[in-house]
């Protein structure tokens, strides 16, 4: 089964972006990786083993974008299953092969959910979370897109941007909503860099005094001035809150 990993990027550190990168290189399956550039290329990546795609201005959407483009792209050169790896994340080398073991125990499996070691800023550790003990919650970089649920793909850059603070729960919503099959993992594959307060909290640490902790009344705030915009987009009409 063809795989291929999708990243989009803005303005990282390229340390950052090869540590991306080669978690990918590096996986137990084969698989090729689309990094795509949201309006700040890095010419250092022409010279990666890699698929390199450029949009010439950044969308302001969290990755939404790029990350549908980047994996429209894969879908139509054949790829089979699609994964996600935001670019200050990285996989461990199992990581495609657990999904597709999934698959494999289930052929009629939609979505694959792999599981995430949340880590601070600094390499620390952080505890499961709530949602991760429940399965929730499905961040962005655990989800495995296989061909019966790639209706879903466009579903990304379709969010108006003020849901792309919580682009990944507005997708968990989708695919419920569609009434896919989604199984979970139950080993961690996936290294979450976080810089959320309470995962500060949650590591017995002090929070820094700037964190990536979005407002959600304002996110509420903007949903009820365009209340039908997301279903008139995407057709869904979604239970959010």
């Amino acid at each position: 089964m063809k795989a291929a990993v999708i990243t989009p990027y803005f303005k990282e550190d390229i340390d950052i972006l090869w540590r991306c990168h080669h978690s990918v290189l590096t996986q137990e399956s084969n698989c090729r990786h689309f990094l795509v550039a949201d309006g700040f290329a890095n010419k250092s990546i022409w010279e990666w083993d890699c698929e390199h795609l450029t949009l010439p201005a950044a969308h302001n959407d969290a990755g939404n974008t790029p990350r549908a483009i980047g994996a429209l792209s894969a879908i139509n050169r054949g790829y089979e299953v699609i994964f996600f790896l935001d670019a200050d994340n990285w996989f461990a080398p199992n990581h495609i092969s657990e999904a597709l073991r999934l698959k494999a125990d289930n052929p009629n499996l939609d979505i694959a959910a792999l599981r995430r070691q949340i880590v601070l800023p600094d390499a620390t550790f952080v505890p499961d979370d709530y949602e991760d003990l429940t399965g929730s919650h499905v961040d962005t970089s655990c989800y495995a897109f296989f061909e019966s649920s790639f209706s879903m793909i466009p579903f990304w850059g379709m969010m108006p941007t003020f849901l792309s603070p919580i682009g990944d729960r507005i997708m968990f919503a989708a695919i419920k909503a569609k009434q896919l099959s989604l199984a979970w993992s139950p080993i961690k594959t996936v290294y979450y860099t976080s810089n959320y307060r309470s995962h500060y909290i949650n590591a017995g640490r002090v929070p820094p005094a700037k964190t990536n902790d979005f407002n959600m009344e304002v996110i509420l705030t903007a949903l009820r001035q365009n209340p039908n915009l997301l279903e008139a987009r995407t057709s869904l009409k979604l239970k959010l809150f």
